[in-house]
């Protein structure tokens, strides 16, 4: 772990587009890569309840679709909510069920071993040309829970963000509101704005796509800044690692709480492909700490 300081990090010269593309393979080795949970044990189906198949949105013919996780046993009060943001893009026909991925549908019932809600939803992130259709679907999934939240069982106002690979780059509109709701913001192994894609050579990225997805631009401010929660794969590309990196150390000069993980051997996606010690030990104190931005707030 690192806390508040700068360390050196190696990763090797792999391309941004391979290292994501590990989404596109339905199997590899005979493994269905979509399914792969994380490698950590998981609670009983019994001790969770969740709500399944829900439209928070139809946009451009899709339906769009969320799943809503909370504990089995309740004292009556709402659960603070973890939110996940996945990446891509992903073929239509994946990013329609993007809630779907295993580890998606494996991560959120950990969480709620530890008291937390969580949720999961699809979002239309499927080409160079959706950044934008993409975050509306983000920005309507938050709106859909927090309007909906008694429904949910969810608290409305103690809510942390889960961006994960290239669901990164949807986090720059929260940063720049700055919802009084929003306790933290957990970043694995993240593309943290499209201009990552262009230099890890996936392609060019129109300027009207990239508008208000850099999260750069909104570190300066001091205004109920999110507590951060960063996770590096050591073996990820280097495009990804050193933006991860300069957001950190910008993070920390502007006065924000970092808390900072590296996995030196950890490859993109290493939550759910590596079941090494270190994975096991980062997804631990994952959970940790949110239970400790949203419980113990």
């Amino acid at each position: 772990m690192l806390r508040a300081r700068r360390r050196r990090i190696l990763a090797p010269s792999t391309a941004l587009w391979a290292c994501l593309a590990h989404l596109f393979p339905l199997t590899v080795s005979g493994q269905d890569r979509l399914a792969q949970p994380i490698v950590a044990p998981l609670p009983d189906s019994t001790s969770y309840i969740v709500q399944r198949d829900l439209l928070y949105r139809e946009r451009d013919g899709r339906r769009l679709l969320l799943d809503a996780f909370v504990p089995a046993r309740s004292d009556g009060s709402p659960f603070p909510a973890v939110i996940f943001v996945h990446g891509g893009p992903l073929p239509s026909s994946v990013a329609e069920q993007g809630k779907d991925l295993g580890v998606f549908q494996s991560f959120a019932p950990y969480l709620t071993e530890v008291g937390l809600g969580a949720v999961v939803f699809s979002n239309g992130f499927s080409d160079l040309g959706a950044f934008q259709s993409g975050r509306s679907d983000v920005e309507a999934a938050l709106r859909y829970v927090r309007s909906n939240a008694e429904k949910l069982d969810l608290d409305p106002e103690r809510i942390c963000l889960v961006h994960m690979s290239a669901g990164g780059v949807f986090l720059a509109p929260f940063l720049e509101s700055r919802p009084s709701w929003l306790r933290c913001v957990v970043l694995y192994y993240a593309v943290l704005r499209p201009a990552t894609f262009e230099a890890g050579g996936a392609g060019a990225v129109s300027v009207e796509q990239r508008e208000g997805l850099d999260p750069f631009a909104h570190l300066e401010s001091t205004d109920r800044p999110p507590t951060l929660f960063i996770v590096e794969a050591g073996r990820d590309a280097p495009a990804i690692n050193t933006d991860l990196r300069r957001f950190r150390d910008e993070a920390i000069n502007a006065g924000w709480s970092v808390e900072y993980w590296n996995h030196p051997a950890g490859p993109h996606g290493f939550d759910a492909f590596d079941p090494s010690p270190r994975s096991l030990l980062i997804l631990e104190r994952t959970r940790t700490f949110l239970r400790e931005q949203l419980v113990s707030y």
